[in-house]
């Protein structure tokens, strides 16, 4: 089976239109004003974000052969999510094609938030200080992505499993210390430790407020927690004011649903429901000409699962479960929005 490394190396009816602009940064309260958030075509104000999903790729490499194909799909799958009423997405990739990325935005009217960071280090990093970590994360926010004027506007870091190696745990301290500069939030890719990846984040000075965690429903992340453990576990790091991040909607084989839905539901009924996002983390890649979507060969009816899966399939499963409409709307209206609104004196 392919691994998620390899894929990764390889959508206005809801709440109207989006206007894709630039945006001056609003008055807070006194003394402050909101900052805007940089997206591929301009910024936008986190009120212009809309519906969100906070976790997500647009899976282009530049000079692919298969570029034209990836593209053709990103945007014809983004713009059906954006008829169901998709505004914005974050792509954390981090991406290897931010002037594609920008295309595909234009072309759809979805606003792309694009991301600065690491995500599985290459052998070369392991040995990697934070200080070098820092430096090429300002690099990107300071004179933009690739050659490009586009700003990342979230950051992207990840550990692959625990315990939590030296150069990941560097990348983690980095990634508080630019925040701390330029108040961006932090995506985490979290399948196992997020408690621990937290602990390292929060004593290098992050504003946990403004951390998510990924992944963290995959049953193989668990370390041997029953599902009543877990989310014991999860209510942790939601309690020092982290948001969760849920991406296995359909993705059965990496998560039962009856244990979705039971750690969603329990986690809002314990008071935690604006602590919680939800999204799909699209990706793909080519095998003998084919795109293939991540996990669509492990999973029933996994060809659908693309960014309008989560309008289309995942909200109503959500309400069919239990999980009430006002607890969905906070999940990709109201958390996407707190998380990205920063402000500064």
């Amino acid at each position: 089976m392919s691994t998620r490394r390899h894929f990764l190396t390889q959508g206005a009816t809801l709440l109207g239109a989006a206007l894709i602009r630039p945006a001056l940064a609003a008055p807070a309260h006194s003394g402050s004003r909101i900052l805007p958030i940089p997206t591929a075509t301009g910024e936008i104000l986190p009120g212009d974000m809309g519906i969100t999903s906070l976790h997500e790729h647009i899976a282009l490499r530049r000079g692919d052969h298969h570029w034209e194909q990836g593209m053709a799909y990103a945007i014809q799958e983004l713009k059906r999510a954006r008829a169901l009423g998709l505004q914005t997405i974050a792509d954390v990739g981090p991406p290897d094609d931010v002037a594609g990325i920008r295309e595909v935005s234009r072309a759809t009217g979805v606003n792309v938030i694009c991301c600065t960071g690491f995500y599985l280090l290459q052998r070369s990093q392991l040995g990697m200080k934070a200080q070098e970590f820092q430096d090429a994360m300002l690099k990107d926010i300071e004179h933009g992505l690739q050659g490009t004027d586009v700003r990342p506007g979230v950051i992207k870091v990840a550990s692959t499993r625990m315990p939590i190696r030296p150069a990941e745990r560097e990348l983690f301290i980095a990634a508080a210390r630019v925040q701390q500069k330029y108040h961006l939030p932090i995506c985490v890719h979290s399948v196992s430790g997020c408690a621990e990846q937290q602990n390292i984040l929060e004593e290098a000075g992050a504003d946990l407020k403004h951390c998510y965690f990924s992944h963290i429903e995959a049953t193989f992340g668990w370390n041997g927690r029953t599902v009543d453990q877990e989310i014991d576990y999860l209510e942790g790091v939601v309690a020092k004011g982290s948001t969760l991040s849920f991406n296995n909607f359909g993705n059965w084989n990496h998560t039962k649903p009856e244990d979705l839905a039971l750690i969603i539901k329990e986690l809002a009924r314990r008071g935690h429901a604006d602590r919680m996002v939800a999204t799909m983390d699209v990706t793909w890649s080519f095998e003998k000409g084919r795109l293939k979507l991540l996990w669509e060969d492990t999973n029933v009816n996994g060809r659908d699962r693309t960014y309008a899966y989560l309008l289309e399939s995942a909200v109503p499963w959500m309400h069919a479960n239990g999980i009430p409409k006002s607890a969905t709307d906070r999940f990709i209206i109201d958390n996407p929005r707190r998380i990205f609104t920063r402000t500064a004196t």
